[in-house]
Formats: structure tokens, C-alpha cells, sequence
């Protein structure tokens, strides 16, 4: 097809569109079963696919938006959704945006440091260290909240686990 590939772009081949999908699938899978974010598994996947990292960053962001509107309206459906908590996440998700892009801004104009930070490996270390803070939060809250299954009481001790 002689299509000119720019930095960034994934080359399908065969072998790519068979492992690809199927990373995605068990994102899906992962996220769905055990209630982690997809993004823990999809956004070092399309890094190593070689993406471009503010294309990582921006696919990441649809799909944070499409999961948690459907997760919200279906809360709001079976009337769990806490309307005053949600308006707070809401609120300071959307402050706390506008002042990140503001630091980065800020950043990138600045006559010092600027030319620093339009290297890609910026965005690379923040979705990294995102990640990285998650995953050692997940532990911490299983470390503190965790409650083992006893072999006598397993059904009692279950519920008290899964009860959150």
C-alpha cells in the first residue's frame, strides 16, 4: 500500500492482530472480574506497541470517561449512586485536571526548563508512576481491609470480606 508510517503508529501484522486484541480482551476480562481500572493493563500495552505516549494519554482518558459514565448511570439506575459524593468526585476530578494541565503549561512555556518537558518520556514516567501508585494503593487497602478466609467459619468470613 507504501503507506508512510509516522512515529507512533502501530504496524499491523499478523502477529500483532492476533496478540494485540487479545491483550485488550483480558483487560476487559481483568477489569470486569476484579474490578480494577483497564487502563493498569492497556496503557503499558499500547506503550509497548510502540504508541505515541500523549496518544496513550488521550485513549486512556476516553476510556476512563466511557467506563466511568456507564458506571455512574447504572448506579444511578438501581438508585446507588450518592449524589452529594458524586458531585464532590466530580468537582475536584475536574479542579484537580485543570490545575495538572496547568502545571504542565506552566512547564513547557517556561524559558528554563521548557524544552524538557516536550520529551515524550515525561508523559511515559507520569503514566508510570500513576500506575505504580495505584497498584501500591491496592495493596495497602487489601493490607489494611483484608480479612483472611478461616477454614471453620468460610461462609461468615466471606461475607465479612466481601461486604467492603
Amino acid at each position: 500500500v507504501n503507506y508512510d508510517y509516522v512515529e507512533g503508529d502501530v504496524k499491523w501484522e499478523p502477529k500483532n492482530a492476533m496478540l494485540y486484541p487479545a491483550f485488550f480482551i483480558l483487560a476487559g476480562v481483568c477489569a470486569g472480574c476484579f474490578g480494577i481500572g483497564g487502563g493498569l493493563i492497556t496503557v503499558p500495552v499500547m506503550l509497548a506497541m510502540g504508541v505515541h505516549p500523549t496518544v496513550v494519554t488521550a485513549t486512556s482518558s476516553v476510556m476512563v470517561f466511557f467506563t466511568g459514565a456507564l458506571s455512574a448511570s447504572s448506579f444511578a439506575i438501581f438508585g446507588l449512586l450518592l449524589k452529594d459524593f458524586a458531585v464532590l468526585c466530580f468537582v475536584l476530578g475536574f479542579f484537580a485536571s485543570l490545575v495538572g494541565q496547568g502545571i504542565m503549561s506552566r512547564a513547557r512555556k517556561s524559558r528554563a526548563g521548557g524544552a524538557n518537558f516536550e520529551r515524550n518520556s515525561i508523559v511515559t514516567y507520569c503514566i508510570g508512576g500513576v500506575i505504580l501508585l495505584s497498584a501500591l494503593l491496592m495493596t495497602v487497602e487489601y493490607l489494611l481491609n483484608g480479612r483472611f478466609i478461616d477454614s471453620d467459619d468460610e461462609d461468615e468470613n466471606m461475607n465479612e470480606f466481601c461486604d467492603g
